[in-house]
């Protein structure tokens, strides 16, 4: 039988979680005013320089996904949250409605 616990993210992960959530408006403000055809190149290469300044660790491509269950950073499907390895198994346990057994 599974067990469900709350999501444990890696201290890793916990800090670029918490660096996007902490610049996500004024990056897409400076990305907004960067494709924003009405200001000329001096502007632009202002935002730019405004736009290098935040953490690379701030945006969503660099941190990975986790299943729910196991904390496995692999091979995760999204709708579920889950690694393919436990969708197989509360498949089969019938956790999860709407599945047929193809080739498990």
């Amino acid at each position: 039988m599974i067990i469900l616990r709350s999501i444990r993210w890696p201290r890793k992960e916990l800090s670029k979680r918490k660096l996007y959530k902490k610049y996500e408006i004024s990056k897409l403000v400076l990305k907004s005013l960067l494709n924003n055809f009405l200001y000329n190149t001096n502007y632009k290469l202002y935002f730019t320089r405004l736009f290098n300044k935040f953490p690379i660790n701030s945006s969503t491509s660099r941190y990975r996904t986790y299943c729910m269950l196991q904390l496995q950073g692999k091979s995760i499907f999204r709708f579920f949250k889950l690694s393919r390895h436990m969708v197989k198994s509360c498949a089969n346990n019938g956790l999860l409605i709407g599945f047929r057994k193809s080739s498990f």
